[in-house]
């Protein structure tokens, strides 16, 4: 009998949490923005398909605080729709922002923390829920209606969306490709270990890094194996890229320049720590973080080092570019501002905790998590 009352109680409980998740759900309508998608938003972990993340804005330094929330810690860049924020946080939810004012918009309540940036694509955004990012879901903003969801396993890498097709990658190595109208699975490739680098694509290719130590090339369409190269450690970063060359960090320290089309190994530079930092691309240089706590500039030619720049904690915060200024965070709790033709220190911001998270840009203001629980705007002030 007493088991019984205590079932019931649970019983009870379930119906409750899935009530309370659906009033949240059917009440989280954002009518006054506009989905469609334009060239301020920021809509994917790096938001560019081959992370080129470059902006042409003229930023005037130095920057502000316009506002900071509290949405608890995270390691999710902030997305930006129109004039919404959207941030996923390890307290186990999703906040909305307003991107002029920092004010709440809304939240969805999640059962586990959240650790990996979702993507949105036109109104829907796609998110991944559960123990052991068990669920990914497509959850409509202009409608509040759930469109689909679908049960994996393990999932472990950022979510991005190329025409039809939604891709993503899990800790047992596979890398999935989706419907992202219906999450209809349309193929999988299998590699080694797990995928935690997002993937990118040029043409009818795809690139991912995997913690079997290779750099993989999948045929789009069909998910085949065009190439794989092996480097001496296990990748967490995610590549970028120019018209024929790829560019990836390893946990072996090394940074890689590969031919895209037949992953030839073109250079590769030694750091004097494991690379998680994703890099980017722009006025013949590639701009990445180590482990060994710099900021390397090196020629997107040959590999030669530029400059580099010292901070006080390693990086894991992949950098941004906006006009000639590269922006990053780093686990010494430090926001940075760089000049990107020589190295030079313009800006600072220190928070109360580590930034393990990207930045997002849009339209004159920057954005980043810290692990203080606070998001950030910082732009100019009027």
């Amino acid at each position: 009998m007493e088991f019984n009352f205590w079932l019931k109680i649970f019983k009870r409980a379930i119906i409750f949490f899935i009530l309370l998740v659906l009033s949240c759900a059917s009440s989280l309508k954002f009518p006054q923005i506009d989905f469609e998608e334009k060239d301020s938003d920021w809509r994917s972990f790096r938001d560019d398909q081959s992370n080129l993340d470059g902006r042409d804005f003229d930023i005037t330094l130095p920057l502000k605080l316009l506002w900071r929330k509290k949405v608890g810690p995270s390691y999710s860049t902030p997305l930006i729709l129109d004039e919404m924020v959207v941030i996923g946080s390890l307290d186990q939810k999703i906040v909305f922002l307003g991107l002029n004012s920092g004010d709440k918009l809304g939240s969805y309540p999640l059962s586990f923390p959240l650790s990996i940036t979702p993507c949105a694509d036109e109104s829907v955004l796609y998110f991944t829920e559960g123990k052991g990012n068990s669920n990914l879901f497509a959850l409509s903003l202009k409608s509040g209606a759930l469109v689909w969801n679908k049960r994996l396993r393990g999932l472990s890498s950022s979510p991005i969306t190329i025409k039809v097709a939604l891709f993503i990658g899990t800790e047992k190595g596979e890398l999935l490709c989706l419907n992202k109208i219906n999450g209809e699975l349309l193929w999988k490739h299998k590699a080694g270990d797990f995928i935690y680098s997002t993937a990118v694509f040029s043409e009818e290719a795809l690139y991912f890094g995997s913690g079997d130590r290779k750099i993989y090339s999948l045929d789009l369409s069909s998910g085949k194996l065009i190439w794989s190269y092996e480097t001496e450690g296990a990748i967490y970063a995610s590549a970028c890229m120019d018209e024929k060359t790829l560019f990836l960090g390893s946990a072996d320290g090394y940074f890689y320049a590969l031919e895209s089309s037949s992953g030839e190994l073109l250079w590769k530079f030694k750091t004097e720590g494991s690379i998680h930092s994703s890099a980017t691309r722009g006025k013949g240089m590639v701009f990445f973080g180590s482990n060994d706590g710099h900021l390397y500039a090196l020629s997107s030619k040959d590999g030669e080092l530029v400059w580099s720049f010292k901070t006080d904690g390693p990086i894991h915060s992949s950098p941004i570019m906006v006009g000639d200024k590269l922006f990053f965070g780093s686990l010494d709790r430090s926001f940075y501002g760089l000049n990107s033709l020589n190295g030079e220190l313009v800006f600072q911001y220190e928070t109360g905790g580590m930034i393990y998270a990207s930045p997002s840009f849009s339209g004159g203001r920057i954005l980043f998590a810290s692990m203080d629980g606070y998001l950030y705007c910082l732009g100019e002030k009027e």
